[in-house]
């Protein structure tokens, strides 16, 4: 037998074929160690989300804007944002008190339907320009 074939099998029986149990049980500890600190890690997504207009007084109609989704930025851990469902997220805004004509609507994270766990990065657009009309009558 080779010189070079007798080291390879004492390498290989030395180094890995000797005590296979134990590195066993460390590689499996390595690999459930790694995969709870990966999924421990933050990331952050951007969803393009519905907005919802809630609240509209019954004697007004909404004529614009034409804007109907907003962009949120939500972080949060990698194993939430990964098992995140898009139609878990939404933009509320509550219309109650707002007159005919236009308004200025200033949209905060407290208007974002989102799971507990993610934190609200930022929205887009911050505000809107509402235009509020007569209901049209009904003939």
């Amino acid at each position: 037998m080779p010189e070079w074939k007798r080291v390879l099998e004492k390498w290989f029986r030395d180094y890995l074929i000797a005590d296979w149990k134990y590195k066993s049980v460390a590689l499996a500890a390595a690999v459930v160690i790694w995969a709870y600190v990966a999924g421990q890690q933050s990331i952050q997504v951007i969803y393009t989300v519905p907005l919802r207009f809630q609240n509209l007084n019954p004697a007004l109609r909404l004529l614009g804007p034409n804007v109907k989704t907003a962009e949120v930025t939500l972080s949060g851990r990698r194993d939430r944002i990964l098992n995140l469902d898009r139609h878990q997220i939404a933009v509320s805004l509550d219309l109650t008190g707002l007159r005919m004509g236009r308004n200025l609507y200033l949209i905060s994270s407290r208007d974002v339907i989102a799971p507990p766990g993610l934190e609200i990065k930022d929205i887009t657009p911050r505000q809107l320009s509402l235009h509020l009309g007569p209901e049209a009558p009904t003939p």
